[in-house]
């Protein structure tokens, strides 16, 4: 038996539960083709968290990675019509236009207490330590400030690829654009978090920022290194998507059509980036140069240098192991090259090192059995 107290608690909560699940229980509106139901569904299980951030990329998928970043002709004809104005995305003429913002960020990786948990606090949820980000406000003559502007930790939940026009509706294959959305946590650490950690890689990005209503559109030219990338995004305002879906008779229902905004939005800028055929002989150039820069580089760190002299060495598999591992190396420092060409820039590395082995003085032979070792490219 129950105290009156207690039932009257009782009785409210399943008051309130049937009242959630009436709601809930509404007809839903129904899917539409282009419609993006994965999106809707994730925004509805995560959008209560503060932390959460929603942001859709343009770009190239190859096989089972995304490349973020359009061509610089591509880049410089959205900003070009986007300084002008859209009111189809929220952008009357006329409107305030921002000035670019400069800043340096830089990667730190984290020791993890208990290396043998694995760690949400990377992207995507791998085992490797978990990164901060420390971003810096740059000076008028482009110096990092000495104190951070927010340091923060990123975990990457889902992404969500979204399928081109087909028919008469889809793009020349010379200038296709592909779509992507993501759902990730940012989370706001202490600056003195990185402290002592050792640090991945640092970047420079210049971005301009369009402010519209439901969202905000960037438009941001990333340097790392050698290697440039010309990303656009378009992130949703979570300050005003929240109110919006707990203030809705049907979440499900508002979720859709917030969906189907971002992903409109998306199209239409993915659209004008198309009317820009990507030159495929400039990009090939382009694509052989930085592979071929970080080739060199990459050959001449000894971390590097060593793993591949100790993959080359052990036996029938070695080839394939050796050309695995330097492949993501490459990856790394080159995501917005092909994926594709960086597997034959590889393959060729491999088969050189193999070729000169083979064909190499006894002396040579020797050295590679007795330290497990390649010659430095």
């Amino acid at each position: 038996f129950l105290d009156q107290k207690l039932f009257e608690q009782l009785a409210a909560w399943l008051t309130r539960g049937a009242i959630v699940s009436r709601s809930s229980s509404k007809a839903m509106l129904s899917l539409e083709p282009g419609d993006a139901p994965s999106v809707r569904d994730l925004l509805l299980e995560h959008f209560r968290n503060p932390a959460l951030e929603v942001e859709g990329k343009l770009g190239r998928r190859a096989k089972d990675k995304f490349n973020a970043g359009v061509s610089a002709e591509q880049f410089a004809a959205l900003e070009a019509r986007l300084r002008k104005g859209s009111p189809c995305l929220g952008l009357p003429p006329g409107s305030h236009l921002q000035e670019p913002e400069v800043t340096i960020d830089r990667f730190f990786a984290l020791e993890v207490a208990d290396a043998g948990t694995k760690c949400s606090g990377r992207a995507r949820g791998c085992e490797r330590a978990p990164t901060v980000r420390s971003s810096f406000a740059c000076d008028d003559s482009g110096c990092p400030l000495d104190e951070p502007i927010e340091v923060l930790n990123k975990t990457r939940l889902s992404d969500c690829h979204i399928g081109r026009p087909s028919g008469d509706a889809a793009p020349p294959p010379d200038c296709l654009v592909d779509l992507r959305v993501s759902f990730s946590l940012e989370t706001v650490v202490p600056q003195d978090i990185a402290a002592g950690a050792a640090l991945i890689y640092e970047r420079r990005k210049r971005r301009r920022t369009f402010e519209a209503k439901l969202w905000r559109i960037q438009l941001t030219h990333v340097t790392v290194g050698q290697r440039e990338a010309f990303e656009v995004e378009v992130e949703l305002r979570m300050e005003i998507v929240r109110p919006r879906l707990e203030a809705a008779a049907s979440q499900a229902d508002e979720a859709l059509r917030i969906t189907r905004e971002l992903v409109a939005a998306l199209r239409k800028l993915a659209g004008w980036a198309a009317e820009i055929p990507l030159a495929r002989k400039r990009k090939r150039t382009e694509d052989f140069q930085a592979v071929d820069l970080a080739l060199r580089a990459a050959l001449e760190e000894p971390e590097v240098d060593a793993e591949l002299r100790r993959c080359i060495c052990e036996g029938k598999e070695a080839p394939h192991r050796a050309k695995h591992y330097l492949c993501g190396i490459l990856r790394v420092r080159l995501s917005s090259v092909d994926e594709a060409a960086l597997h034959r820039f590889a393959g060729r590395q491999v088969a050189r090192v193999l070729q000169r082995q083979r064909s190499g003085t006894v002396g040579e032979a020797n050295k590679l059995k007795g330290e497990g070792m390649i010659p430095a490219q």
